[in-house]
């Protein structure tokens, strides 16, 4: 009976899962997929011993025994704002004026199902978050008038079925496809003539795309074991993305051509990226270290080709520019025995490189260098194990004085200043069942 029940209540779950609503990233790479591995830094490729290894080394499933779920979510709330050097002319804000961004808290969920087939065969599927951001800013915001100066958000969803193999005692293989939904929301206003009211522009769109991962595991002695994962870029063809306008203006007066909704289309190619680690256990501790390539530079520039031209031009092109990065993670745990229960404390470190320059830093994603610091543990509660985490992400200072500041506004000079104090909380958890 309580089989059923289970069974029962993570089909509920997973289903709710897929609902579309519930799923939003923030920054462009999250760090939500697993509680044991984030509350160990992220540091969990050459690990990967619970069911949320299908993200981080999916070969490393065929270490599971029988067939485990995992059921995850975290909360995210990131907060900064953008200090003014008062160069606009904007009227009302002068040199130190701070806009804040609004508050926002993100729910991101995840899910994993893994099955070990046969001693060297197990199956595995998860459902989880990679890429996603999310900032909004005020109606006052002075930066209002660049590229996402009002909103920035993309918000993906990918599911991945996975199959590993191990070829010897020590080394196991993976394979699995990946499908993500991605949907894309930029909205900034428009400066057109004194006397004549801004107009809201809103470019919203969703799409599906395919990809693969790879994985290898090996065990190179029973106290190290080390790992390697490669996720493919995922591309993603926007068509029929709506673009609108609040309020349409026809060419009239001191408007010389017209700004009316319309349709458009927009590739995007997210990153693929590699990731290296290794486990070093010995007792009660147990230390990882990872290391991540990202291929950023996959995105050179936003090109979104209007079906009809607004203010007479055929697109709205916004490039970016993006550097390849590398991301290093440490992790530690230490099992001890509290109050008569098994616990395992966790502990690590994760520094992240600025994909984008400072030339195309647009404030619907500004970026610098993160610094995560993160704690967790794990035990038994009933037949259910529990893992949580919390992590706080420091955001380096960035300053902006660019092209995309310099865009037309009523002050007529440019937007300059520097984006700061930008910080996340997060807090995850799992909860995970051996059936």
């Amino acid at each position: 009976m309580k089989y059923n029940m289970l069974k029962q209540l993570v089909v509920i779950f997973f289903i709710a899962l897929f609902y579309p609503s519930l799923l939003f990233g923030h920054g462009w790479a999250g760090y939500e997929q697993g509680a044991k591995a984030h509350g160990m830094g992220g540091a969990f490729t050459g690990l990967a011993d619970d069911p949320t290894a299908v993200y981080f080394n999916p070969a490393g499933i065929v270490q599971l025994d029988g067939t485990q779920a995992s059921l995850g979510f975290a909360v995210a709330n990131a907060r900064g704002h953008f200090k003014s050097n008062g160069t606009s002319g904007i009227a009302g804000v002068g040199a130190g004026d701070e806009t804040d961004l609004k508050d926002q808290v993100f729910l991101i969920p995840n899910f994993y199902l893994t099955s070990k087939i046969n001693d060297r065969f197990s199956i595995g599927f998860g459902e989880y978050t990679i890429f996603g951001l999310g900032f909004k800013w005020p109606n006052s915001f002075e930066g209002r008038y660049a590229p996402g100066g009002r909103n920035g958000g993309l918000e993906t969803m990918t599911l991945n079925p996975v199959a590993a193999y191990r070829i010897t005692e020590n080394l196991s293989l993976a394979l699995g496809g990946r499908i993500e939904r991605a949907k894309l929301t930029l909205e900034n206003k428009i400066f057109l003539a004194p006397g004549i009211d801004d107009v809201r522009a809103k470019i919203s769109g969703d799409d599906f795309g395919l990809g693969w991962n790879a994985a290898i595991f090996y065990k190179i002695t029973d106290e190290l074991s080390g790992g390697l994962s490669y996720k493919s870029p995922m591309k993603h063809s926007f068509s029929g993305i709506d673009v609108a306008f609040t309020p349409q203006i026809d060419a009239l007066g001191p408007i010389p051509v017209g700004i009316l909704n319309t349709k458009a289309s927009l590739d995007v190619t997210l990153p693929q990226f590699a990731g290296i680690g290794i486990a070093w256990s010995t007792g009660p501790l147990t230390i990882t270290l990872d290391g991540y390539w990202w291929d950023w530079s996959e995105i050179d520039e936003l090109n979104i080709k209007l079906r009809d031209p607004v203010a007479g031009a055929p697109s709205i092109v916004t490039p970016m520019d993006w550097d390849d990065t590398l991301t290093w993670a440490i992790g530690a745990q230490y099992n001890i025995n509290a109050f008569d229960r098994d616990v395992s404390l966790r502990g690590g470190f994760m520094y992240e490189q600025c994909p984008a320059p400072s030339k195309t830093i647009i404030p619907a994603g500004y970026n610098g260098d993160n610094l995560l610091y993160n704690i967790g543990l794990g035990s038994m509660i009933g037949p259910f194990y529990s893992d949580i985490y919390v992590t706080y992400v420091y955001t380096r200072d960035q300053k902006w004085n660019n092209l995309y500041s310099h865009v037309n506004n009523p002050g007529g000079g440019p937007v300059t200043g520097e984006f700061q104090d930008y910080n996340t909380f997060i807090i995850g958890s799992n909860i995970s069942y051996k059936f």
